[in-house]
């Protein structure tokens, strides 16, 4: 007996040091993973389809549905990034042709500050601010700061590339292998088939809500932001609004990194009032929004308050920047699901839930 006690807490000990050593092994992929698990999790009703469909082997289906799931993101940002390039290089030239025209870029710096100023000093007096020499000592640092702007883009698209490529090789083997990892994860929980299927559909529907609350948060405030382009008379206010909406993925930021430097150009053109009615659309109207559909939306399938999730999705973005939209949701569903296991088992009674009797994984 003391022999058998003693194997299985040496057992317990390197399991738990070998679970420390493959966490700091994974912790640099732990990103590419957790989104493709997300993308394995919403796509993967596709993918049975595809499987159905082709009758192909489960390595080929695989390779099938994760190509099928590239091209649906892949297309979207190549339009994206290219039609955003043409924009910048059309702004790019129109700003070296301005600036030559107006005798190099610090003169017209100045020219293009002059009427914001004019319209300040109406309440602040600025009659001793020399803009000229403000902006031509400042020059030589604008320029070295956009350098290195540019090379930190460059460094984040290598970066993203090479996570994409790891996040889509995750999704193949999740698509191939997923449902058995899922079966044998479940049979080490000391749990019944309709807890674990339980556990699973709450992670799973958490995770679907969660894009969808990503979409309709999406399609709102890029539709509101271009509208509010289109009342101040922004030529590409469609163009703007897709950006918007791409946008608000981005934690805290989100849609401002749109509207903020829309309103400074139209400020920096002498339109005070449509720079303030932008900047007061983006902040009372655009922004907030968020707030309400996410939690809407999200919790009209997950069946948790919306102040809860409100506060989770809240936390898991503070916590973990984007990934914390779906963590924070998942984290308290998980908890709510563990709970009413719990209160039935202490109570020796089934707590009914909407999801009515719960499927094997």
């Amino acid at each position: 007996m003391n022999s058998r006690r003693s194997t299985i807490i040496f057992l317990s000990a390197c399991v738990a040091g070998a679970l420390a050593l493959a966490f700091v092994i994974i912790w640099p992929f732990l990103q590419p993973f957790a989104f493709a698990l997300i993308l394995a999790v919403v796509f993967y009703p596709v993918h049975e389809a595809i499987a159905r469909f082709t009758k192909l082997r489960p390595s080929l289906a695989a390779l099938l549905s994760t190509l099928a799931v590239a091209l649906v993101f892949g297309i979207p940002a190549f339009l994206i990034a290219t039609i955003g390039a043409n924009e910048a290089f059309t702004a790019a030239h129109y700003l070296t042709r301005r600036s030559a025209e107006e005798g190099g870029f610090v003169s017209f710096m100045t020219g293009l500050l002059s009427e914001p100023l004019h319209w300040i000093g109406r309440f602040v007096d600025v009659s001793k601010l020399d803009i000229h020499a403000i902006i031509s000592s400042n020059a030589q640092k604008v320029s070295v700061a956009l350098v290195s702007f540019g090379a930190s883009i460059a460094g984040n698209l290598a970066r993203f590339v090479i996570g994409a490529l790891i996040t889509f090789v995750i999704v193949f083997f999740l698509f191939r292998d997923g449902k058995g990892w899922a079966y044998r994860g479940g049979r080490l929980m000391p749990l019944s088939e309709a807890q674990v299927a339980e556990l699973y559909q709450n992670i799973s529907d958490t995770i679907i809500a969660n894009v969808y609350g990503i979409l309709s948060v999406g399609l709102a405030q890029g539709i509101l932001t271009g509208m509010a382009l289109r009342v101040v008379g922004f030529h590409s206010s469609f163009l703007l609004g897709v950006a918007a909406g791409v946008a608000s993925i981005v934690p805290v930021v989100g849609t401002s990194l749109v509207w903020v430097p829309a309103a400074i150009y139209l400020l920096l053109q002498g339109a005070i009032w449509k720079g303030i009615f932008l900047l007061v659309a983006g902040g009372l109207v655009v922004s907030p929004i968020d707030n309400v559909i996410r939690p809407w939306v999200v919790g009209g399938r997950v069946e948790l308050h919306s102040m809860v999730l409100l506060f989770f999705i809240l936390g898991g973005v503070e916590a973990f920047g984007f990934l914390g939209l779906f963590l924070g949701p998942v984290v308290a569903s998980v908890l709510a699901a563990v709970f009413a296991m719990l209160r039935e088992e202490l109570s020796g009674e089934a707590v009914p839930t909407s999801r009515g009797s719960a499927a094997s994984p």
